[in-house]
């Protein structure tokens, strides 16, 4: 007994007249089944739009395989008639997209590790759709029983994300991109530079922020990671660059590295190379210390010598201001004067 049908349309636009109609590109039967894995319409969050949900189907005699999902509508059963879900959807080109196996398959002489070896790449990673449980009253439920598929509020759609480590050959693990704001507080994340997304059109014309998030650490496939689209060298023409040149900068880096200490939790832990630097600024310091150390014992020595010059002639200036009392002449005056016949001599 037929239970579930699920009907997969497309709108056409008619040649002659132009009026749209909807064809049906192919159908689904499941018969004693009560419950069918659907696409899932997303709830759009308060102030925003859905998301878009993209879906792999491949119809006879249709060259098309990716789908933009446009609605989802159902009919309950009724009596001997099956519940029916008919999901309209969208053909979506997909002839600018290049995966990065097909690169690598393309070109032998290239690996993973050459191409996005370097902790900071940005890459787009297709994690895939959150399905829909279809039941025969018509009514679209959560998934959350069938755990091999993406269950809600685990990481999926297209979007943006920083590779972490290239694991092997075909697996990479990456930390997403997402532009929902972070938590007050929240180390394991960090906000990117803008003049990092100016790079790609897509996330520079978005009018939003956007996280790096290190506590969503993932492994992923090769055939889910593609190239952003960025800019040609001449700063005009876009298209995904195969050679991944987008990265993060210096500074992002950092706080690359320290957003991944927080999200295992080893804040305690400093990386050696930070131990490294710290020694190389001590060294310095220390060495600056020594030369100021030198420059000031001289300097006390200096004016050792001069206060024990000073203290042997005081009794000479005592006796001259005695000697000049007894003479009535005025000691400073005769100072003075000694003092300028001794410039005129060049003494």
């Amino acid at each position: 007994m037929q239970t579930i049908v699920v009907r997969y349309l497309e709108t056409v636009i008619d040649k002659t007249s132009g009026a749209p109609s909807q064809v049906v590109l192919g159908t689904e039967t499941y018969d004693d089944i009560r419950e069918a894995l659907i696409p899932g319409v997303p709830r759009p969050k308060p102030g925003k739009a859905p998301h878009p949900v993209f879906i792999t189907k491949c119809f006879v005699n249709v060259s098309n395989h990716l789908w933009r999902l446009e609605s989802v509508t159902s009919t309950a059963a009724i009596d001997q008639q099956p519940a029916v879900f008919s999901v309209l959807i969208q053909r979506h080109d997909v002839s600018r997209e290049i995966f990065l196996n097909q690169t690598l398959k393309k070109n032998k002489s290239l690996t993973a590790q050459k191409l996005i070896g370097r902790q900071g790449t940005l890459v787009e990673v297709d994690y895939g759709f959150v399905q829909q449980s279809g039941r025969t009253d018509a009514s679209s439920k959560t998934n959350k029983r069938y755990m091999d598929t993406l269950l809600e509020a685990e990481m999926h759609k297209r979007r943006l994300a920083v590779v972490v480590k290239v694991i092997s050959g075909n697996l990479v693990q990456v930390a997403p991109v997402t532009s929902m704001p972070i938590t007050l507080g929240d180390k394991s994340a960090f906000q990117m530079e803008q003049a990092t997304l100016d790079k790609m059109p897509r996330y520079q014309n978005s009018g939003k922020s956007s996280f790096v998030l290190g506590s969503m650490l993932e492994c992923v496939s090769v055939q889910r990671i593609l190239p952003p689209i960025s800019y040609f060298k001449n700063g005009t023409s876009t298209g995904r660059n195969v050679n991944y040149i987008v990265a993060l900068s210096k500074a992002e880096e950092k706080l690359l590295k320290s957003a991944l200490i927080h999200a295992v939790g080893a804040t305690g832990y400093v990386p050696h190379n930070d131990v490294l630097q710290v020694e190389i600024k001590a060294n310095k310091l220390q060495e600056r210390i020594n030369q100021l150390t030198v420059e000031l014992a001289a300097r006390v020595a200096e004016l050792t010598a001069r206060t024990e010059e000073v203290n042997r002639l005081a009794p000479v200036q005592a006796l001259a201001q005695d000697w000049a009392a007894s003479m009535g002449l005025d000691f400073e005056e005769e100072l003075e004067f000694q003092r300028a016949l001794a410039e005129e001599n060049g003494q």
